[in-house]
């Protein structure tokens, strides 16, 4: 660059009235940059966009592993909010139980003790884990009344209950924490159940429910069972279904001591309510020789609910009290002598009125 290019550069860039000099390629990097968008988790538009191509719902129905992971990762955080409805994405829903029946179907075959011993392999660990996290989802949503109605009317959501109480075992602890969710899901559509003698066995969610309460260590599967039982008698179209040897009251009995726990015993009193409303239920009651210890333990109950609610307030009852004194001081006025009274007349004012009041 010659010498006279320079100083015009120099003088183009000093002056007051003329923009800078900017090189070619400086000028077109600036015209290239625009605002950078937002790419934080969960707030890219795509997430909640109420279209069939949904980012989060393709993702989860493509099969690809990491889509999917990916998918379920965002969707655990954004269930549990009142403005993440089921009806705004299409689809999603139906990914959402994909991997549940999976794990259903094939999934739980797969997990023997072999596998858990020496781990097993990190495909079947990831679609294990998306099993889990679809179904968290599932639970999580419904407590979100239009994402239960919409679980309560969906088409799979009744089999996929049903098929894993029936499926599952509940003491082993590779399926644990799968029927616990599945417990909390049951509740979307237990207002939906009827049990009839014709029921097959498969179909009756009660017997699992009763295994559960009277054979299980888990206490929150045994609140969450104690819980169905209580909301699937308590229709009057299931009534038939309560009977005198029922394990779940044995077991909702052995759980009563227990008064420290306020929600295990809740659960346990709420079936047993439900239980003894029934006429016949309460004459066989009467009659039950555990009858006198149940009666003492429900009285020990009321007198320990009694004492933490009790509020001890401190209210005076008496008047008034009016009290003489032991020792009483008499003031007299000054009678004044006939010297002293006297002496006054012949003082003038005010000089008498100062030597009267110090005389009395």
């Amino acid at each position: 660059m010659s010498t006279s290019q320079m100083s015009t550069m120099q003088l183009s860039q000093n002056t007051y009235y003329r923009s800078a000099y900017v090189a070619p390629q400086q000028q077109q990097q600036q015209q290239q940059v625009r605002p950078a968008a937002d790419v934080r988790d969960d707030y890219e538009r795509w997430y909640t966009e109420s279209v069939p191509s949904n980012r989060m719902s393709l993702s989860l129905r493509s099969g690809v592993l990491s889509e999917v992971g990916w998918a379920l990762d965002r969707l655990c955080r954004l269930c549990f909010n009142e403005k993440f409805l089921f009806s705004s994405i299409p689809g999603l829903i139906d990914g959402l139980f994909d991997w549940p029946e999976w794990f259903i179907t094939e999934g739980c075959n797969s997990t023997t003790d072999e596998n858990f011993l020496f781990s097993p392999s990190h495909e079947f660990s990831r679609k294990r884990r998306y099993a889990l996290e679809s179904l968290f989802v599932l639970r999580n949503s419904a407590l979100y009344e239009p994402n239960a109605m919409e679980l309560a009317n969906h088409s799979h959501t009744l089999p996929l209950i049903l098929k894993a109480l029936s499926t599952l075992q509940h003491d082993r602890d590779e399926d644990s924490e799968f029927v616990l969710n599945i417990i909390d899901l049951y509740h979307v559509v237990s207002a939906k159940i009827i049990i009839l003698p014709t029921t097959p066995a498969r179909w009756n969610p009660l017997l699992p429910f009763q295994k559960i309460v009277s054979e299980s260590s888990n206490r929150s599967m045994i609140i969450a069972a104690f819980t169905a039982l209580a909301v699937t008698l308590s229709n009057p179209v299931n009534t038939s279904n309560i009977v005198v040897d029922s394990p779940a009251v044995s077991a909702a009995i052995k759980y009563l001591p227990l008064f420290a726990d306020k929600a295990l015993v809740d659960a346990c009193l709420n079936f047993l309510y439900v239980h003894i409303s029934h006429m016949r239920m309460a004459k066989a009651f009467l009659l039950c020789p555990e009858m006198p210890a149940v009666i003492k333990l429900l009285v020990t109950l009321l007198l320990d609910e009694q004492d933490s609610l009790e509020e001890k307030i401190v209210h005076d009852i008496s008047g008034t009290v009016h009290t003489v004194p032991s020792t009483t001081v008499l003031q007299r006025d000054h009678v004044l002598t006939k010297e002293e009274l006297d002496g006054l007349l012949a003082k003038p004012e005010p000089q008498r009125c100062y030597d009267w009041w110090a005389l009395s």
